[in-house]
């Protein structure tokens, strides 16, 4: 069977599309709920973080060697420990997918109020499952098609906003203390965590993914956390900024092109869409490429029960403010603690495959 591949440029536009939806929104009012005006001290001591990960992530990559992860496992650890293992993965893709689509729910039903989020729900499925469906060059294309606009907006907003800007709110440093910087640590770390998907993509680039690549993507991560944070405190204040429940979007309504020009929040909606749109399909294929090889008609089968789950599970009657504590206080925490635990287990899997094979030769 012929693999698709894809460059290395369209995969970190696929993972900065996806990680973006997390880091640039999702964990920011979370972050500045546990830091307040010492948010983006947590951000720059998050990245020491990637000191940890990236060595990590290089030694279990090149052990794998371009193999998927569930042959890889069953070959090192045996059927039953690989299968927990791929349990787990699939776990926390699929409620990074729930949480995804609940949010995207959330946040265009403050612009359509009268539409039923089921509606939204099924509606952007349906598209991420067309998309997926067609394979990873399909994600791939999309992105690198949607993602260009996503910047520019991006750098937009940054810079129309420099006039709302107070820098005097960052102030003073470490007004309670060096425990708010670490409360809100957790929080950034959970987005530098996905960089364990190159893991499971690695197979489908046409180049060996680098060190290099891995400090890049890794660093863009941390710039798109630590951008809007600052912004949403440089233009609101800590204490209003914590209140928002998107502040980063909260930016939008400030924008105005000249005197005659606001009310430009609506590109915020392209930006979250395409980013939701990349991500939503991300995982959806990470999952099903993760499990044995299928044909198409079953993958496509498996697609759309997962789809259904998903789609059933956002519209879930819940309210926010509780939606918003589980995510903040539940899964963010534990999920991240996990999946550290698992890069750590990969790991040392590896060294341990390596050392049976040397005791074996010198028997």
């Amino acid at each position: 069977m012929n693999q698709e591949t894809i460059s290395l440029f369209s995969l970190a536009l696929m993972l900065i599309g996806s990680t973006g939806v997390s880091n640039h929104v999702i964990i920011i009012p979370m972050l500045l709920d546990a830091s307040g005006r010492d948010a983006w001290l947590s951000i720059l001591l998050s990245g020491f973080s990637l000191l940890f990960f990236i060595p990590l992530l290089l030694l279990i990559k090149a052990r794998m060697n371009g193999e998927r992860l569930l042959p890889w496992l069953q070959d090192r650890a045996g059927r039953p420990i690989s299968y927990v293992f791929l349990a787990v993965f699939i776990l926390y893709l699929f409620s990074l997918s729930v949480i995804v689509l609940k949010e995207t729910m959330t946040f265009l039903s403050f612009y359509l109020p009268m539409t039923p989020k089921l509606f939204i729900g099924v509606l952007l499925a349906g598209v991420c499952l067309y998309n997926t469906r067609h394979g990873i060059s399909s994600v791939a294309w999309t992105s690198g098609i949607l993602m260009p606009l996503v910047i520019l907006l991006g750098f937009f907003v940054a810079t129309a906003n420099i006039p709302h800007k107070d820098f005097a709110y960052i102030k003073p440093y470490l007004e309670h203390g060096f425990r708010p910087v670490v409360n809100g640590l957790i929080y950034p770390i959970s987005g530098y965590v996905e960089l364990c998907f190159v893991l499971l993509l690695q197979q489908h680039t046409k180049k060996p993914i680098r060190s290099s690549f891995l400090i890049c993507v890794g660093g863009v991560f941390l710039v798109l956390t630590l951008g809007p944070t600052i912004g949403a405190i440089t233009e609101f204040g800590p204490f209003v900024a914590a209140r928002q429940r998107y502040p980063a979007f909260e930016e939008w309504r400030l924008v105005a092109i000249g005197r005659y020009i606001e009310h430009v929040d609506f590109l915020s909606v392209y930006q979250w869409l395409t980013g939701a749109f990349i991500r939503l399909s991300l995982l959806l294929f990470l999952i099903t490429d993760l499990l044995p090889a299928m044909n198409k008609r079953k993958k496509t089968g498996l697609q759309m029960l997962l789809l259904l789950a998903i789609t059933t599970l956002s519209t879930w009657s819940i309210r926010d403010s509780g939606f918003y504590w589980f995510v903040s206080s539940i899964f963010i925490p534990y999920s991240t603690g996990c999946m550290c635990l698992l890069i750590v287990l990969l790991a040392l899997l590896s060294v341990r495959k390596k050392e049976e094979k040397l005791r074996g030769s010198m028997g």
